[in-house]
């Protein structure tokens, strides 16, 4: 029997987007998927969107919320799979992905957690490059401090994880905005669950104007830095000293790239890297 695939797209006001998304999903034909769509409360076309495909869906809904991390996190506590994952509403499933993901799952009896590859598209879905997922590491650290020398990286769009992981690492963080993927992979690395990586592509990452990847990398920076705090708080020894030596060349190697040859300002901001 196929495995239950249960997918979460949080959405808001992303109508212009939105009916590809969900017809990505559908013309999957896979035949045991549980679909399910979590809107805040959006104020352009997207309630007619979802009225309009409610038959198909097996569960959404549209009211203000506290933020992606929130939405998601409503859609996971209603899905009943036995494999989890969530669709933004301005990104695409590839044909044959649900199907590629059920195949490996019953080939790998003992995964919990598969991550396949992404074509990063412009606006209009045209193929842009190929982002294959990269995990040459079995240190829980390397999932934390992704920009270490084992080069991490983990595409959002082409993961999925078993029920059982979801219950070990718990909800998605919601105190984050731009970087709750990265800091949920690095829990469910703590946890003892590592990626199966696949080069077949997924998923394909929407570049749009409005998207989160649109506002620079600053506001990434300022949650990965957050997130490096958040474990050395709670590690000691070996551990506490990788990810303090992390923390401070991730600042300093930031600040120079930033501010270039503004060495004044760089080396001022340098000053705020062992606080």
């Amino acid at each position: 029997m196929l495995p239950k695939i249960s997918i979460i797209t949080p959405s808001f006001n992303q109508g212009v987007f939105l009916e590809e998304t969900l017809k990505s999903v559908f013309q999957q034909g896979y035949e045991n998927l549980e679909y399910i769509v979590v809107d805040g409360g959006s104020t352009d076309n997207s309630l007619e969107i979802l009225e309009k495909y409610s038959n198909q869906l097996d569960w959404w809904v549209s009211e203000p919320d506290r933020g992606q991390a929130h939405a998601i996190n409503k859609g996971f506590a209603r899905a009943t799979g036995d494999w989890l994952a969530w669709l933004n509403s301005d990104d695409i499933y590839l044909p044959g992905a649900l199907s590629e993901v059920a195949r490996v799952i019953q080939e790998k009896q003992q995964c919990d957690w598969i991550v396949g590859a992404v074509q990063v598209s412009d606006q209009r879905l045209k193929p842009l490059s190929n982002w294959e997922p990269v995990c040459q590491t079995d240190d829980w650290l390397d999932f934390v401090c992704t920009k270490r020398h084992s080069g991490t990286a983990l595409p959002q769009p082409g993961s999925f994880w078993s029920r059982t992981a979801w219950e070990v690492t718990g909800e998605i963080n919601e105190d984050l905005r731009y970087t709750m993927d990265h800091e949920y992979w690095g829990r469910l690395a703590f946890n003892g669950f590592r990626p199966l990586c696949i080069s077949k592509p997924l998923a394909a990452f929407r570049m749009q104007n409005k998207a989160k990847t649109a506002e620079g990398k600053e506001p990434f920076w300022a949650e990965e830095i957050a997130i490096v705090k958040w474990w050395l708080e709670r590690t000691t020894g070996h551990d506490a000293r990788i990810l303090q030596s992390y923390l401070r060349t991730f600042r300093l190697r930031n600040y120079l790239g930033m501010y270039g040859q503004k060495w004044h300002k760089a080396m001022a901001l340098m000053k705020n890297c062992w606080s």
